[in-house]
Parts: structure tokens; sequence; C-alpha cells
């Protein structure tokens, strides 16, 4: 993964995701969660698209997005990956999801 230097980092928009997934649904989850790694830090603008996975909850999964604004953020929301696997295929699978936004002071 490349580093990301003093300019980048104050720069910064962050997201933390949260999200619970339904009971027996969590290797698939996992499954499509995974495949939005590539092209997710491919994105212009992406500086780190990372997974957490709770090792004392099977069912909670934490996602850290680091772009460079808020419209390299939008853009990501609008990927075809991003709608087809993420709104299109987890977001159903989902009984909760919780997203925060920081931007950098």
């Amino acid at each position: 993964m490349p580093r990301i230097n003093d300019e980048e980092l104050s720069m910064a928009y962050c997201i933390a995701v949260r999200w619970t997934i339904n009971p027996g649904e969590e290797q698939r989850v996992r499954e499509l969660a995974d495949s939005m790694l590539a092209p997710s830090n491919a994105e212009p603008g992406c500086q780190a698209y990372i997974l957490h996975t709770d090792p004392a909850d099977p069912s909670a999964l934490f996602l850290y997005e680091q772009y460079d604004d808020e419209a390299a953020f939008q853009a990501h929301c609008d990927s075809p990956h991003f709608v087809a696997t993420v709104a299109g295929q987890i977001f159903p699978l989902l009984s909760d999801r919780r997203l925060e936004i920081y931007a950098s002071a």
C-alpha cells in the first residue's frame, strides 16, 4: 500500500462505516466486501479503502475510507462497482449500517 505523505493527510476526507450483517449472510457479505477492495483503491482520489472484521462479532464489519475530497468520495458512491456490489448486493444483507464523515480541519 502506498504511503500517504503529510500534504495528503492535511487534505483528507475520511469515511468510517460500520455494517451489521444479517444472520447467515456473514460469509457472503465478506466476499462481496473483499471484491470492492481493488477497484475502490484504484479510484482516482481514493487514498485508502480498508476492510476490518471484528474477531469477537462475525456480524460486524468496519470500513475505513480516505479520499482527497468530498468529490472523490461522491465519485466512489457513483461508481459502477459501488452501485452494483454495495448498494445492489450488500445493503440488502445488512440489518444496520452507519456512516460517519470526517474532514481535515
